[in-house]
């Protein structure tokens, strides 16, 4: 039984180290020009070991997707409020397109790719990193609903619903903006962002009656 367990955790190990050669890769290359050689030579092991741990290329994305996820959630875990959201997001645009080795910036970089090629639609990666943006999209949801607390329960979920929304819309622009290489102040714009934001929300709550 101790050997079986140190052989699942040896092949954990072996699995992550894996994923962490192949991001690199998988951000210059994208999901198509990615390939399990590719992944061989990233990794130094020989493609036969990169098969016993991934079943095909399908399978390595869906499992670097989760990868960028978790690593996602903890740097994410304690987000203050939607300014401190946007300022992490906007504001490290620049910084995480030029870093092809961090993970919580890989997602992005990847995701774009699949949220573009349609034809990849029954895609067992591309499925994968929806529900992941959905469960994205959920986590800052429920977060923000806590930024209302004297306002009605449904109001305060209007109001994170739509923050969501548009925090997502111009982060995803904003990453947009870096990879194309655009010289934007990033920090900057995260602020103003942030302010037209907070000015919708007072507005908002205004119109609800809760100044």
């Amino acid at each position: 039984m101790v050997t079986r367990r140190k052989t699942h955790r040896a092949s954990e190990v072996s699995k992550r180290a894996i994923l962490e050669a192949v991001l690199s890769r998988a951000v210059e290359a994208g999901y198509e020009g990615t390939t399990m050689a590719d992944v061989a030579r990233a990794s130094g092991l020989p493609i036969g070991s990169v098969y016993w741990h991934f079943q095909n290329k399908e399978q390595l994305f869906v499992e670097l997707l989760d990868y960028c996820f978790e690593v996602w959630k903890q740097a994410n875990a304690s987000f203050g409020d939607m300014r401190d959201l946007l300022r992490r997001t906007i504001s490290g645009s620049a910084a995480a397109s030029a870093s092809l080795t961090d993970p919580a910036a890989a997602f992005w970089s990847i995701g774009l790719v699949f949220a573009f090629e349609r034809r990849l639609e029954d895609n067992l990666a591309r499925q994968r990193y929806l529900a992941i943006r959905k469960e994205m999209f959920q986590f800052v949801t429920s977060h923000l609903r806590t930024s209302y607390p004297d306002v009605p329960e449904d109001v305060a979920a209007e109001l994170a619903h739509d923050m969501a929304v548009m925090g997502r819309a111009l982060t995803d622009g904003f990453r947009v903006a870096a990879a194309a290489g655009d010289d934007t102040d990033f920090a900057r714009y995260a602020d103003l962002a942030a302010d037209a934001l907070e000015s919708l929300v007072a507005t908002r709550l205004k119109e609800y009656g809760h100044a």
